[in-house]
């Protein structure tokens, strides 16, 4: 039997080609969270308060920018009380009042304060389930807690599918929560759901650059012609991108980052002076190329690209003081003008 030589060498260039661009990416993203200052975080240690979350994102809120995304409101529903379980181990029913309403619910999470295990499992796995009748219920989300043996511990999971379908009209039985290696009841001292939501009272407005001069919307109708050079909307969630270090941002969880794209037609909405002597080159070549029947080099012309950046505020828990919340301003991360460079 020969050896195919050939057919191996393709197949080892491959394998090179593959693990060179993997290697190149991972290489990449590194470098991305590393700009940005995303650290990886000790589950184990977060323990945020629910006096510490709201008094730090109620403050975020109110001083955010609305330019581009709707700002939604806090809302806090409490549970003040809180059921009592006996030394049977049971699942934990916890009855919210979050009323029906024409509300946009953007997140909701349910957040406890659980006492210390003593003898217990730190690393606990938690069920979440939606009650909907006496023997029916709606499996919501599985995570893991990670408690202490001699410390009170705060834990959160996500139940935005509960609340937003009790907003709904859907009826509101509850929540019910099973421990699967607890040797004990869960026993919460402290029990809130907090919501980010966008209130149908609150007045409509138009979100976008209003004032770029460069905005789409703005300067463009369907329908006549090629769209020149102008700003889009590209709209970014965190959790999407592939980065387990972008979970951990609490707010925004979407942002509106705008691109650029259109034509650049001579003379149009030039960035600088560079520009408009590149434009002129362009088409200088492209006039000496016909003469010359191609033998002259073409400079490209000039093409569509950010004029001016913005900055985005993130919050986020702080990795050298896990029981706290910090801001951080990540720098041109939307794009606020389009212009021909």
């Amino acid at each position: 039997m020969g050896y195919n030589f050939g057919a191996n060498r393709a197949a080892w260039t491959f394998f090179v080609i593959v693990y060179t661009t993997s290697v190149s990416a991972a290489a990449g993203q590194d470098n991305l969270l590393s700009d940005l200052g995303l650290d990886v975080l000790d589950r184990a240690k977060i323990n945020i308060s629910l006096q510490e979350y709201t008094s730090v994102l109620s403050t975020f809120l109110r001083t955010k920018d609305d330019s581009f995304e709707e700002v939604p409101e806090l809302r806090v529903y409490r549970l003040d009380n809180l059921p009592k379980q006996g030394p049977t181990r049971k699942p934990l029913k916890m009855l919210f009042s979050v009323p029906a309403s024409t509300d946009k619910i953007e997140s909701a999470t349910l957040r406890l304060l659980l006492p210390p295990q003593h003898n217990d499992p730190r690393v606990i796995n938690i069920a979440v389930n939606q009650i909907l009748g006496t023997r029916r219920k709606r499996f919501i989300k599985e995570e893991i807690f990670y408690l202490s043996n001699n410390l009170t511990k705060w834990c959160e999971v996500d139940v935005t599918d509960a609340v937003l379908s009790w907003t709904r009209g859907q009826k509101n039985l509850g929540l019910e929560l099973f421990c699967r290696n607890c040797h004990n009841n869960l026993n919460p001292s402290i029990s809130a759901i907090t919501a980010l939501v966008h209130s149908s009272s609150r007045r409509k407005r138009s979100i976008g650059v209003s004032k770029g001069r460069t905005d789409c919307s703005l300067r463009h109708q369907k329908g006549k012609g090629k769209r020149k050079c102008c700003r889009h909307e590209m709209h970014v969630t965190f959790t999407k991108l592939g980065f387990k270090q972008m979970g951990d941002i609490l707010e925004p969880k979407m942002y509106e980052a705008g691109y650029c794209q259109g034509m650049c037609p001579p003379n149009y909405n030039l960035a600088t002076n560079h520009s408009r002597i590149q434009g002129l080159m362009h088409q200088l070549n492209k006039r000496e190329a016909r003469n010359f029947k191609n033998k002259t080099m073409v400079v490209p012309k000039t093409c569509c690209a950010p004029s001016k950046l913005g900055d985005l505020d993130i919050l986020i828990v702080d990795s050298q003081q896990p029981d706290k919340l910090k801001v951080e301003k990540w720098q041109n991360m939307r794009v606020l003008e389009c212009a021909c460079s």
